[in-house]
């Protein structure tokens, strides 16, 4: 009559039961609360218009883990003799009697509900034990709320539904109420505890069924049609309607989220539970990401990321028959009712708490995502130890107004499922934009903004939210697919940033390796990389790609191959690689080459997107600190760099304080080193370099009207034999200005750094 293990749905026969309940209602026949209770009506109105009819109800109380109830330090809420350490499912029955007036609910009461378990109790620090004894159900002052009907807090409020995961489905005389138990503030200011109201401690359902009426008619369900066969179909429908907050440990937050899942295809789902068979079940990821401008450029990265939570028992509800994307017109809703299977158009939700679950939870590296397939048993183990393990988890700092101003941000969530044909698994994804709330109890608050975006990812979100990107896609033969986000900016001084953010969707193969092909002649400078970490125990190594600059072949990042270790950094299934740099090149269209990191056929694949195109031009880099006296000497250039002309290149450098003694250097790379101890300088050519004639910077001695100019080409027609000879088209230079500061060591002697690609 009852389990203790990890949790478990509404039993066959409770689902089976709401589904003859739910199955032929009309959508007109429905009603459904997502933020609150009924209102109570007026007295006078209610008397003038109610009817009072009996029920018979039986349903389940989910209590969560101890550990996951997020009481005070000490409290927790448990069964008298059993060791709650994982969830708890009580069965419950009894009778019910519901008011009601022509529109809606007025009025609600259970008595005692018997429970085939022994007796709830609210347990403190120092040993005492309440008991709550058998519980009742009331709609108490326009709320749901769960009693105490006797022991030693009998006729206390002890639970409330969560306002906005609660749910109310009518059909004709029948029932059924949902929702996610929050402990009830009235106790908890009695109690003395301070808590977040929207903390859930676990869940209920109940199912009514009004006694006996004759002139109830019996309804059965219509065959369904066996039209052709294109299997199951699992989608996101829905992200629900808050996020879970569970806590902080240093700069790294945990949330969870609400997830809806539905059936659009047209053959049942499976959804048979741990202990049975293996890889007979979904399992669900949760992902954050922010989209922020930085530089003039945006960039869009995922920042957060969830463990899995392992499906179990389908709750074969309805209310998704408007989500079907295969042309159907008013497709019929066609339940199971059984917990092992997820029927047509139907619909099964998790709770962020059970989401949040941790002993519910498993790795990402154990799940093939192409296939479904896990091993069996599969595991649970990981990061238990505090409240952020297995959660998603995001840092503070990622989230922090203050750092990324103007940021957005989506929530998202996938299923990977096991018995999905191919062409089913690319709509498994769901996105919904999140925003960054205030700062308590060491994470920020999210909420969710506008509608759930079913079928989508975030990476083919960042399309439709950003002018200028563009999303492309390959498949790998008999795995998976890679999304390739890209948008080229123009960011002034002759110079586009590149953003390339590569989302490895279901593939397994994952990718080791991606390069962007660049022309002869063709310059590129900040050279950037960001991941996201695992976490919790996941066994994949955290070090960053390594890029490699190869003039007039590539610009490339890798991490390490599968046989040096199959643990390495590679881009797994359900992350988002990001991959940029500057380039004084207008784009054109190329393919860029992702190297695949398991072995197999092919090595490679490629994308053709925006590349940089030829051509020659100078550009500044490094940045420039001001001297003692307040002077903030910056490179600049006119006309083009030459392998062959006498003249027309101009380098200058202005700002310098006057009255001084300058020089140009210059060489064919670039750094960025301390120019000496306790210099405030940064030099940004790397040696040898070629020093050109020392010249007064004119002006005025403490002001910073001095300047430095040069024509580069009439001097390397001076000098064929200096740095670089023999001189030819697409050979890069970088060059930068020494002045005298008066502090010398401790004050600032160089400039910021100019870039040049020699044209014909």
């Amino acid at each position: 009559m009852s389990s203790f293990a990890t949790p478990v749905r509404p039993t066959r026969a409770l689902i089976a039961l709401a589904a003859a309940l739910l199955a032929a209602a009309p959508a007109s026949a429905m009603t459904f609360s997502e933020t609150s209770a009924p209102e109570a009506a007026a007295p006078a109105k209610a008397e003038a218009a109610a009817t009072l009819r009996g029920y018979l109800v039986e349903g389940e109380v989910l209590v969560f883990p101890s550990s996951e109830q997020r009481l005070p330090t000490g409290w927790s809420i448990g069964v008298i003799g059993v060791d709650q350490a994982q969830s708890l499912v009580a069965p419950v029955r009894g009778q019910a009697e519901l008011v009601r007036d022509e529109a809606r609910i007025v009025g609600f009461s259970t008595g005692r509900l018997s429970m085939g378990v022994g007796q709830f109790t609210v347990s403190g620090p120092n040993g005492q034990k309440l008991g709550l004894g058998e519980l009742s159900v009331a709609l108490y002052d326009g709320q749901w709320t769960v009693l105490a009907n006797s022991g030693d807090l009998a006729g206390r409020p002890v639970f409330v539904l969560a306002a906005g995961e609660q749910g109310l489905i009518e059909r004709g005389d029948d029932f059924a109420l949902t929702g996610e138990l929050v402990f009830a503030p009235q106790l908890a200011a009695e109690l003395g505890l301070a808590l977040d109201a929207q903390v859930p401690v676990g869940s209920i359902t109940l199912l009514g069924s009004a006694m006996f009426d004759p002139a109830r008619p019996i309804v059965r369900n219509a065959p369904v049609s066996s039209a052709a066969v294109i299997g199951p179909d699992v989608i996101v429908s829905t992200i629900g309607s808050s996020f879970g907050e569970y806590g902080a440990v240093g700069n790294i937050g945990a949330y969870a989220v609400t997830t809806v899942s539905c059936n659009v295809g047209d053959q049942e789902a499976i959804w048979i539970d741990a202990g049975v068979q293996p890889n007979r079940h979904p399992v669900i990821g949760t992902q954050l990401y922010r989209l922020k401008t930085v530089n003039g450029a945006t960039r869009f990265e995922q920042v957060g990321m969830s463990w899995l939570k392992h499906g179990f028992c389908a709750a074969d509800a309805p209310n998704c028959t408007n989500l079907n994307p295969n042309g159907i017109s008013n497709p019929a809703y066609a339940p199971n009712g059984s917990c092992d299977w997820l029927g047509l158009f139907a619909t099964d939700t998790y709770g962020d708490g059970l989401n949040a679950s941790q002993p519910g939870c498993g790795p990402r590296s154990e799940i093939q995502p192409w296939t479904g397939v896990y091993p069996f048993p599969y595991q649970l183990a990981g990061d238990s130890s505090t409240s952020i393990g297995k959660r998603m988890q995001v840092d503070k700092n990622d989230l922090d107004p203050a750092l990324n101003a103007g940021a957005t941000y989506w929530g998202e969530v996938v299923y990977i499922c096991t018995d999905e044909p191919a062409a089913n698994r690319y709509n498994n994804y769901t996105v919904r934009s999140t925003t960054v709330g205030a700062f308590a109890g060491g994470q920020y608050n999210l909420s969710f903004g506008g509608s759930t975006i079913p079928m989508k990812s975030a990476l083919e979100q960042w399309a439709t939210v950003d002018p200028g990107v563009t999303v492309r896609f390959v498949d790998v033969p008999g795995d998976g697919r890679l999304y390739l986000g890209s948008k080229v900016t123009n960011i002034g001084g002759g110079q586009y940033h590149y953003e390339y953010a590569l989302f490895n969707m279901n593939s397994d193969r994952s990718a080791q390796g991606f390069s962007v092909p660049l022309q002869a002649g063709t310059v590129v400078s900040n050279i950037g990389f960001k991941d996201i970490n695992y976490h919790s125990g996941e066994p994949y190594s955290g070090t960053d790609w390594t890029s490699s600059f190869n003039p007039g072949s590539d610009v490339s990042w890798s991490t390490q191959t599968y046989a040096q270790n199959v643990n390495a950094n590679a881009l797994r299934w359900s992350t988002t690689y990001n991959y940029r740099f500057d380039s004084i090149s207008a784009p054109q269209q190329g393919a860029i080459t992702i190297t695949l990191f398991k072995p197999g056929t092919p090595t490679t694949v490629t994308i053709l997107t925006d590349v940089p195109g030829t051509g020659c031009g100078s550009f500044t880099y490094c940045t420039t600190s001001q001297t003692t006296n307040g002077c903030a000497p910056l490179m600049s250039a006119t006309g083009s760099a030459s392998a062959t002309a006498a003249s027309g290149f101009t380098i200058a450098c202005n700002g310098i304080e006057g009255g001084k003694t300058g020089l140009f250097f210059f060489g064919q790379g670039q750094t960025s080193v301390a120019w000496a101890f306790g210099s405030t300088s940064t030099r940004c050519v790397t040696t040898p370099v070629q020093r050109l004639q020392s010249a007064s910077t004119g002006g005025t001695a403490g002001q910073c009207d001095g300047s430095l100019s040069t024509d580069w080409n009439a001097w390397r027609a001076a000098h064929p034999a200096g740095l670089g000879s023999p001189y030819a088209q697409g050979q890069t230079f970088y060059a930068q200005t020494w002045f005298r500061d008066p502090q010398a060591i401790t004050g600032t002697n160089l400039s910021n750094a100019l870039g040049f690609t020699l044209c014909p």
